[in-house]
Formats: C-alpha cells, sequence, structure tokens
C-alpha cells in the first residue's frame, strides 16, 4: 500500500464533483467526488487521509477516508 496523507478538505463542489484538500505543507490537492469512500465525507472542514496520484496538472487525492 502507498502512503498516506492527511489534510482538511478546503472547499467541495457536490455540482461540479471536485474539490480541494489542504494538506499541512505544501500546495492543496485536488480531488473528484469518486476518489472519496463516500460523498457524505466531503464536506468543507472534515479530517481526511488519502493517497496522491501525480498526473499532468499536479498531484490528485484518491482513496479518500474521514478521519475525524
Amino acid at each position: 500500500m502507498d502512503e498516506r496523507h492527511t489534510g482538511v478538505i478546503r472547499c467541495y463542489y457536490p455540482i461540479k464533483g471536485f474539490g480541494f484538500i489542504r494538506r499541512p505543507k505544501g500546495k492543496d490537492v485536488f480531488f473528484y467526488r469518486l476518489d472519496a469512500a463516500s460523498e457524505d465525507i466531503l464536506f468543507d472542514g472534515a479530517h481526511v487521509s488519502f493517497g496522491l496520484r501525480d498526473e499532468p496538472k499536479g498531484p490528485r487525492a484518491i482513496r479518500i477516508e474521514r478521519t475525524g
């Protein structure tokens, strides 16, 4: 299994199906709704853990799970 990272959902746009996670260090990370275990965990301020996948436009959060 790959390395897990932690952060807080900074914003999520349900109609568009994507959002951003703020990490303690580094730039915010983009994610798609389908990368989350459940849409119920996708709300501003939710603490999450996630894996990272390198994409042409930058890192993308994958396998997002709620931690707190």
